[in-house]
């Protein structure tokens, strides 16, 4: 980050402008649990993956052709269970990273949309509003509900998790990344939306409006006033 604001200031420092940062958001890496992960596969496997019906995977196909995916539908088994890459392999960004620095933290996928097809895509939102979205949302529950219902009974296991957890976090001590004087990324709702929920603009301890990033250079110079020059027409 520090080399990222550096090459910017350099690029200000050419172009004669300045240049202002905001943070926007920062997260820790998310930490995982190897026996939460173990107990929540365990329910996986036993339960089964979601049994997705034929109209189901017509209309994986659909959307896999339409992405220029190979067409086989939708996931029919639940996958092994594997330890994390060697090296960051890519993938999304959650707060939920930063709760597991404070407390174990257990987390699942289930086949919301069929492979070859992409997060924040209108596939994914086509799936949420059909069939496919509903079974792949019962399955997941059927998932957090037999592991909850382990972490209620089996007291070893929860005492392991809550070991291994304490061990890899000894010598880490967390700290948020956002700086102290951190401002929401707000918009400001209309006014029907804040009276109908019943809320003030702005929330309490944000600054509002936020600063603004203007231009405050004059216009560049464009050269000497000259009278315009009477050309003879081409031949």
């Amino acid at each position: 980050m520090d080399r990222v604001t550096k090459c910017a200031e350099a690029a200000a420092l050419a172009t004669g402008t300045r240049t202002e940062r905001r943070t926007v958001a920062g997260v820790w890496n998310k930490l995982g649990n190897k026996r939460g992960a173990e107990l929540m596969h365990a329910n996986m496997t036993q339960i089964g993956a979601p049994k997705f019906s034929a109209a189901d995977h017509r209309f994986g196909k659909e959307l896999q052709r339409a992405n220029g995916a190979e067409e086989k539908g939708f996931t029919d088994k639940v996958s092994d269970l594997q330890p994390p890459a060697p090296v960051f392999m890519g993938g999304g960004s959650t707060d939920v990273a930063d709760i597991s620095w404070q407390v174990p933290t257990i987390s699942l996928s289930t086949a919301h949309e069929p492979s070859g097809t992409f997060n924040h895509s209108w596939h994914r939102t086509a799936c949420g509003a059909f069939s496919p979205g509903h079974v792949a949302t019962l399955a997941a529950a059927r998932y957090l509900a037999g592991t909850t219902i382990d972490l209620l009974t089996q007291p070893t296991v929860v005492a392991e998790m809550k070991e291994e957890f304490e061990r890899r976090t000894e010598k880490v001590k967390w700290r948020s990344m956002l700086p102290k004087d951190y401002q929401l990324p707000l918009y400001e709702p209309p006014q029907w939306f804040l009276d109908r929920t019943d809320q003030a603009w702005p929330p309490r301890g944000v600054q509002w409006p936020p600063p603004r990033v203007v231009s405050t250079e004059p216009r560049a110079e464009l050269g000497p006033s000259l009278p315009p020059q009477n050309l003879p027409p081409l031949e």
